[in-house]
């Protein structure tokens, strides 16, 4: 059987983030100098006008640290994705000489659920020193976002000739202060690669901000790779989720069924069709319409409030219903 291709796209807003070490005094400028409504905004006028020759837009501000430049304050985290909620497309290849062509087949892909969220987060205040405990280890930070529009990669998938399974597919999350995006694909449990070659996107705006992250807390990506044994658990978890959603699936009646084809299943005046003897006949009494359940629940509600002295429960002469 031939191969088949397959592509599959994230959606169509996401952006760049870097999280990285800064000196102690940057931070705490930003922190003190400014109130909350102010913060974000002169730092980022800050970090993306920053020229030694012509000067700074707050020339009382320190430096964030030595050699600073923007997108390689990036020791932490260097994301560049979509959001984790802007969903998934997938599209059958049809031609390897054009395979990132737009495709009329392409399809809304949802995963059973994802495999993992890992946390990032770096805009926490400093605790007060009671409040550390031994093993914490706080690192001041700069988180910078830049929102965009487009595209942000796409990752192939190669079959034997079999359909795309939706339930081999799902995807991790990374989580920060600036959003939670796209952190890894994954495909009958293989880590897909992030293929950037028509990566094309317009810039929306910039988001920034200051804080501590205790490093202790962060999830670092090298325990969520193939093979790792961290993951198993995580596997297990969508294994399950993969079971259920197949048994629902199966025992779930499609609802876009036309009356016609409901006729044309039990039998028409005309086509009446045979009868089953072996089947069992209903002895269940048959299940009541919206209209007829509402209707016995006005009748229902207009005996419980014949009394309206409080006697809730008794009929006209006094006499219990």
């Amino acid at each position: 059987m031939s191969k088949r291709i397959f592509r599959i796209e994230a959606g169509r807003y996401g952006g760049e983030t870097v999280i990285g070490k800064v000196d102690k005094e940057f931070v705490e400028y930003f922190l003190n100098e400014y109130d909350t409504s102010e913060r974000e905004s002169a730092i980022i006028e800050h970090v993306t006008s920053y020229d030694w020759d012509d000067g700074q837009p707050d020339e009382d501000a320190p430096i964030p640290k030595e050699d600073y430049y923007m997108w390689e304050c990036d020791d932490i985290e260097h994301i560049n994705s979509a959001y984790a909620d802007s969903g998934f497309f997938v599209t059958e290849v049809t031609n390897e000489e054009s395979k990132y062509d737009y495709s009329e087949t392409e399809t809304s892909l949802e995963a059973v659920q994802p495999l993992y969220g890992r946390e990032a987060y770096s805009m926490g205040d400093l605790p007060d020193d009671e409040d550390i405990k031994d093993d914490d280890d706080y690192v001041p930070t700069l988180a910078f976002h830049s929102g965009e529009k487009g595209g942000f990669g796409c990752w192939f998938v190669e079959t034997d000739g079999e359909p795309f399974d939706k339930y081999k597919f799902t995807y991790g999350i990374i989580e920060t202060d600036m959003g939670e995006f796209i952190d890894s694909v994954w495909y009958d449990k293989k880590e897909l690669e992030c293929d950037y070659d028509y990566n094309d996107t317009t810039g929306k705006g910039y988001y920034a901000g200051v804080g501590y992250m205790n490093t202790k807390w962060h999830d670092i990506g090298d325990k969520y790779i193939e093979g790792c044994e961290y993951l198993e658990q995580y596997w297990e978890e969508f294994d399950d989720e993969v079971t259920e959603a197949k048994k629902e699936r199966a025992t779930t009646v499609p609802l876009n069924i036309s009356v016609d084809e409901i006729a044309g299943e039990v039998g028409t005046i005309d086509n009446p069709g045979t009868v089953d003897i072996n089947i069992d006949p209903i002895t269940e009494p048959p299940a009541v319409s919206v209209d007829e359940a509402e209707t016995y629940k006005d009748l229902q509600d207009s005996l419980t409030n014949l009394n309206s002295d409080g006697n809730s429960g008794l009929g006209e002469e006094g006499k219990e219903l």
